[in-house]
């Protein structure tokens, strides 16, 4: 067994049990990274010590021991992130096809609805809740 086989099970043996690298870990080490360079420019202290305050917890987290308590905490940011990420997809899907479809909401249930351009007066019964109202595309 090579120096590097014996270092890398070394490794895999320390990081047994520890909650390691997730979602929120990531976008907390990536968030410290994109901070950094913003303060080479200003030159902050007060971003030095959020850049730091960062990685300790991100290194923290990383290596802890109390895998339910991060796993919660990372679903807790993940739901969040995937609610903020389906909005700004959304967002870049309508604006992509704008010119092809109208995009409206129910009155009832606000389900999210689209009509392709151009086909005039229409009743339109939504999926959701079932009502049914008219509406020009």
């Amino acid at each position: 067994m090579s120096f590097w086989d014996k270092l890398k099970a070394e490794f895999f043996r320390f990081m047994q049990g520890r909650n390691g690298v997730d979602q929120l870990g990531n976008a907390s080490m990536w968030t410290a990274v994109v901070l950094t360079l913003i303060n080479a420019f200003a030159n902050s202290v007060i971003l030095s010590v959020l850049i730091s305050a960062l990685w300790i917890w991100a290194i923290f987290r990383l290596l802890s021991r109390n895998i339910t308590k991060r796993r919660a905490e990372n679903a807790w940011f993940s739901a969040r992130f995937y609610r903020a990420k389906t909005s700004v997809m959304q967002a870049r899907e309508r604006f992509k096809n704008r010119k092809k479809f109208v995009y409206f909401e129910c009155p009832n249930c606000h389900l999210p609805l689209r009509l392709p351009r151009g086909v005039g007066n229409v009743t339109v019964k939504c999926s959701k809740c079932g009502h049914t109202f008219e509406k020009k595309a």
